[in-house]
């Protein structure tokens, strides 16, 4: 949503939509503190009123000041505090820094006169909120001086604002993310944007935050938080049962289209997991693009004539608003399946797409050669669009919604490949019917392939990486930095890693204690094509720890094939120290099946060996 920016989990996206309606928890009227006879409509009309009155004076007098005024003084007193008094606050400026651990945190306001009252830090509309002031010499960016507050102290919730911009920060010292909830009121109110102002006054209303210390945990904010973890949970569970629904619908459609006879022919057991990788890659590049569309990150220029053409014609977006719509019987047209393909073309390693100024993005997922054996076979338009269909919709409360693709976690792809471990591919013919399923099988207790939860990886970047990092001081030492999993699975402890020493790198680059979105990108990719490594027997893990990595470290412009020699398919565990002792040949100790393994080829690998 335009002027409005969501940035880690904080609350969910598609809360917001709930909160708009106002058929949410806390947003009746008494939970405004307003009386059971007023309507929270008319007290929101009121403060849009107000603020844009008061916004128009702040204006003129801006233009008045001198240029080299950073404003603080009249951002606070003729615009920030008046507009906070319309939302409940009783700003009381804090004379004097708080000292916590030697740092010292002069945090400007409390939200209301007391004890423990939740921080509110304000500076001149012409600072920014993630750098530090060219003159003086504060220690801290506005952003990093709250952040680093809350993590230190026992307050949860802040507020921080330069007038312009106006932002909800919470503790979140474990986590390796930039994570904030941002409404650029600039743009809203210039715009006259109320549908967004009512948004915003729903969230920053004193009511929202904590009373105090004591309640941090029952406030509404933070109850807003834990609903946005359970629903990515519940988003998790949708996504993982869509994915599964979307491979068995693909699976049987192109078994099942008349022009798919060369598939049909290769069908044998051996081939069916070919086949199943297949699928699953199409449904990676399905998911990435969505992703990268959904983030914007494709079109390279500024063209809009050609970004015009890309989303009319070629892009995933196109084919998810075909799938919402009802969806109608078969028709034996394979036409989309085609155009899907063109769209692909677009992105390989001869980059079509360069004359629309799309990124190339190449690599293992792009190539020309990955879908050889599915870019022979037909599909219905029907069968296709209702695996999209499974990819883009999930049922909330009765009520089918859109998975967000711009606000995924990429560590959610990690519960698609934690399901996936649970089934294997069969294809079973009757007549002239052909289906594809996915049955329980033991693939997980064979390969030791199990989902390492978050609380977990925060422990371990913590324990193991962050001494590390504290060595490293420059960037140069930062980029020599090895990580490497081996045993990586979707990639979470390695999406962990990079996120955590890319933040270190970019607050040596930036010299901010909190880098922007756009540095910590950068960084990002840089640390991912740098800095790690990884190893999974598993080959379905191996191609979703490349999507996940990236997805995370993608940039306009530059391909993916960076990724490609540092995230192999193999056995990390199986080595020697020293070479000489295979000179009496392999132990025999080694060629003894255990579970999952066929004997015969244990057997008959002995008896080579041993000659």
């Amino acid at each position: 949503m335009l002027n409005i920016h969501i940035e880690g989990n904080l609350i969910a996206p598609d809360i917001t939509a709930d909160l708009i309606s106002g058929d949410f928890k806390g947003q009746s009227v008494e939970d405004f503190g307003f009386s059971k006879t007023a309507k929270i409509a008319d007290e929101i009309a009121l403060a849009w009123g107000d603020a844009k009155a008061y916004w128009i004076a702040f204006q003129r007098r801006l233009v008045r000041l001198d240029e080299n005024d950073l404003a603080t003084s009249l951002t606070r007193e003729q615009w920030t505090i008046p507009l906070l008094e319309s939302l409940g606050y009783s700003p009381v400026h804090t004379p004097k820094a708080e000292v916590i651990d030697g740092q010292t945190y002069a945090i400007s306001h409390r939200a209301t006169e007391g004890e423990n009252q939740s921080p509110v830090h304000i500076i001149g509309c012409r600072l920014q909120l993630e750098k530090r002031p060219i003159s003086g010499s504060p220690r801290l960016s506005a952003h990093a001086l709250m952040q680093e507050y809350l993590n230190r102290s026992e307050y949860l919730w802040g507020i921080v604002t330069n007038g312009l911009q106006w932002r909800i920060l919470r503790n979140c010292s474990l986590m390796t993310r930039l994570s904030y909830i941002e409404f650029d009121l600039e743009q809203i109110l210039n715009g006259e944007n109320f549908a967004q102002f009512g948004l915003f006054y729903r969230l920053f209303h004193r009511t929202r935050l904590p009373k105090a210390i004591d309640d941090a945990d029952k406030c509404l904010l933070e109850y807003y938080h834990q609903e946005a973890i359970q629903q990515g949970g519940r988003v998790r569970d949708r996504l993982r049962d869509g994915v599964e629904q979307a491979l068995i619908t693909l699976g049987s459609g192109f078994l099942q289209h008349p022009k798919s006879s060369q598939l049909r022919q290769k069908l044998s057991a051996s081939y069916d997991l070919i086949y199943y990788r297949q699928l699953l890659l199409l449904i990676y590049r399905l998911l990435f693009l969505m992703v990268a569309e959904s983030r914007n990150l494709l079109l390279m220029g500024e063209d809009t004539e050609k970004a015009r053409i890309y989303n009319e014609y070629y892009s995933i977006q196109r084919l998810r608003e075909f799938a919402e719509v009802p969806i109608y019987g078969k028709s034996g047209f394979q036409d989309i399946w085609q155009g899907l393909r063109v769209t692909f073309k677009l992105f390989d390693e001869n980059w079509r797409g360069q004359v629309l100024e799309l990124s190339p993005l190449n690599g293992d997922l792009f190539g020309s050669t990955i879908l050889e054996d599915l870019d022979t076979c037909g599909i219905d338009n029907h069968d296709l669009l209702q695996a999209i269909r499974h990819l883009s919709l999930y049922e909330n409360k009765g009520q089918l919604r859109r998975v967000n693709y711009g606000a995924l976690d990429v560590e959610e792809l990690g519960s698609v490949y934690e399901s996936l471990l649970d089934f294997h591919p069969v294809v079973i013919q009757k007549k002239e019917i052909y289906e594809f399923q996915l049955i329980s099988g033991t693939q997980r207790k064979t390969t030791g392939s199990y989902y390492t939860p978050p609380g977990l990886v925060a422990q371990l970047i913590k324990s193991a990486l962050e001494p590390v990092i504290e060595q490293a001081t420059s960037q140069e030492a930062l980029l020599s930095l090895k990580v490497c999993d081996p045993s990586c699975g979707s990639g979470h402890f390695l999406l962990a890693a990079s996120r955590r020493i890319a933040k270190q790198l970019a607050v040596i680059r930036t010299g901010e204690a909190q880098p922007g979105p756009e540095p910590l990108r950068k960084a990002i990719r840089d640390v991912i094509q740098h800095c790690i490594y990884g190893v999974d027997l598993n080959p379905l893990a191996v191609d979703l720890c490349k999507v996940a990595l990236w997805i995370e470290g993608f940039s306009k412009g530059l391909p993916l094939n960076f990724l490609d020699h540092r995230i192999k398919c193999g056995n990390a565990l199986v080595g020697v120290l020293d070479i000489s002792c295979l000179d009496q040949g392999v132990p025999d100790e080694a060629f003894k099946a255990v579970t999952g393994d066929d004997k015969a080829i244990a057997t008959s690998l002995k008896k080579l060996t041993a000659n």
